[in-house]
């Protein structure tokens, strides 16, 4: 299986500071990945770099069998990389479906959704999304009167009417109640058998990791420390007194 990403000894310098420490890491088509790791450990700094934010100081980003290290963010999200941030931005005074009308109409391509019933660039593609989202009832419901889970939910939907092969979703459960991070955990799980988008999830909520079911990477002082299932990654010491804290 072909790899949609690769970071080949990725460093990030500020001054005297290295937040990203020749990180090499790599992701397969339609792969699902959780990257951990305790603050200040350069996971976000990490996204930051393959989605353009940053040029890296060194290193390489292979995105698709393509260089792409050091290009602006507009044209890495035209390659087919989007990027969810922490804290949701959604336009509060737009419904549902407009919301994810906007990414839609800008950036046309065949559609990733695997419906018998889905047509690209029509209405059903985006009932498609929004059944997927389990937003189907909020479809002409203002965006800003969903809840705060709800909201993360649209702004992933809005990632993935982009069209994208790759989402980097940064903590997409922060602010959730249990419930909405047990559903996230189910919906992100969807997304990547479903779709096929290969999916690079932040989190710090082991729970959600343990539900999410995915490939665990854990990032310390700007390197990758270790990787593994979620089993191997909660029951290494190492990882336990770097992160954890004490056994789980």
């Amino acid at each position: 299986m072909a790899f949609i990403l690769e970071t080949k000894d990725l460093t990030k310098q500020f001054g005297g500071l290295t937040a990203v420490d020749k990180t090499s890491l790599k992701l397969k088509e339609g792969g699902l990945r959780c990257i951990l790791g305790p603050n200040g450990c350069g996971k976000t700094t990490l996204f930051n770099l393959i989605s353009g934010c940053y040029k890296p100081t060194s290193g390489k980003i292979i995105f698709a069998g393509q260089d792409i290290s050091g290009q602006p963010v507009h044209l890495i999200n035209r390659a087919g990389i989007g990027r969810k941030f922490q804290i949701p931005s959604v336009f509060n005074s737009m419904t549902v479906e407009e919301n994810l009308r906007v990414p839609s109409s800008s950036n046309w391509k065949p559609s990733l959704l695997r419906s018998k019933n889905s047509v690209p660039g029509n209405r059903q593609e985006i009932l498609t999304l929004l059944n997927l989202l389990k937003l189907t009832e909020k479809t002409n419901e203002l965006a800003g009167n969903l809840s705060h889970g709800e909201k993360q939910w649209l702004e992933i939907g809005m990632v993935m009417a982009s069209k994208p092969r790759l989402m980097l979703l940064d903590e997409p459960t922060a602010g959730m109640t249990a419930a909405e991070t047990n559903k996230t955990a189910q919906l992100i799980h969807q997304i990547s058998i479903e779709t096929g988008i290969s999916v690079v999830v932040i989190e710090h909520d082991l729970n959600f990791v343990k539900k999410l079911a995915s490939r665990v990477t854990v990032m310390y002082k700007g390197s990758i420390f270790r990787e593994g299932n979620y089993e191997e990654i909660q029951e290494d010491k190492d990882v336990q007194s770097i992160y954890l804290g004490r056994k789980r």
